[in-house]
């Protein structure tokens, strides 16, 4: 294996373990405030604040985390298999992962339009600006590793790169 793809597939772990501590940060610190509020984790209607696992932020952590597991699997396994075809999952799956992040943050930039003083995020706290949303980041650390694995699928292509 070329140093070339070494270097996209580490860019790629690197990013999805950004992703991974701003996502399970986002998502333990709400499962907190609920449960400081609601003295349970248990229940879902009629809450102050949604219950974590009912909130987009819960899954795309969910979904970071097996994207990152899947990488470390792949990354050790590049020098004992043909795993070219187990990237090109793994983009399916960051490729949808990154549709879904950026609805979410269209979705609050609409929240935003339409009560400009700020609405309650996934946090359970208030944003005032969507650049205070963790929607916004995780859609970013997607995005990015949706194109360093599309790279990697690239150089895959490549002959010139084995």
């Amino acid at each position: 294996m070329t140093r070339t793809i070494r270097t996209y597939i580490l860019c790629l772990m690197a990013f999805l373990i950004v992703g991974v501590g701003i996502s399970w940060t986002t998502v333990l610190q709400s499962f907190v405030r609920f449960y400081n509020n609601e003295g349970t984790l248990f229940k879902i209607q009629n809450c102050l604040f949604p219950n974590p696992v009912t909130t987009p932020c819960f899954y795309g952590a969910i979904a970071f985390l097996i994207c990152l597991v899947w990488a470390i699997y792949l990354y050790r396994a590049l020098d004992r298999e043909n795993i070219s075809g187990s990237y090109i999952k793994l983009m399916w799956l960051l490729f949808a992962s990154t549709i879904f992040g950026w609805v979410n943050v269209g979705y609050e930039l609409y929240q935003f339009s339409q009560s400009p003083k700020g609405i309650v995020g996934c946090t359970s706290k208030v944003i005032t600006s969507p650049w205070q949303s963790p929607c916004i980041y995780g859609s970013i650390m997607f995005l990015l590793s949706l194109i360093a694995v599309y790279t990697v699928v690239q150089k895959f292509k490549n002959k010139r790169d084995y």
